[in-house]
């Protein structure tokens, strides 16, 4: 299984009142990890080349915390693909400060066509989004 990885410091605006990681950040970092892993990749997500708009639609989210992050920290954020259905992808997250697990979660998300009326329609994952989702699995 390929996986992306990326790195990121630590923020004072990602801290709270005690200088920990508020827990939300984590998935921030998580879903600016996929978009990272993505343009590495030459994909757009919002807009293919025939002007298609896209979007992509959280439809289950779940992280587990095993160590406190806190202000200054470097963070090293692992993405691969646990899954990829028709329309539908589930990455699979690890973040590490210097080797050491402080949380793991995965992200489903649902392929969707935005419509003229501002509605979403799900749509089978285009065919060269799907080539790349396929390397990460």
């Amino acid at each position: 299984m390929a996986v992306f990885l990326t790195r990121r410091r630590v923020e004072l605006a990602d801290t709270d009142l005690e200088g920990m990681v508020h827990f939300a950040r984590c998935l921030v970092y998580m879903e600016t990890a996929e978009h990272e892993l993505l343009a590495a990749a030459g994909v757009s997500i919002g807009t293919d080349a025939a002007g298609r708009r896209w979007s992509w639609p959280r439809v289950k989210v779940e992280c587990e915390y095993l160590a406190p992050l806190a202000f200054g920290d470097e963070v090293e954020i692992a993405v691969s693909v646990a899954e990829r259905g028709r329309s539908s992808v589930t990455y699979a997250h690890r973040l590490s400060r210097g080797g050491e697990p402080v949380a793991r979660g995965r992200v489903t998300a649902v392929c969707c066509r935005r419509r003229d009326d501002g509605g979403l329609r799900p749509e089978p994952i285009p065919a060269e989004l799907a080539a790349v989702l396929d390397g990460y699995l």
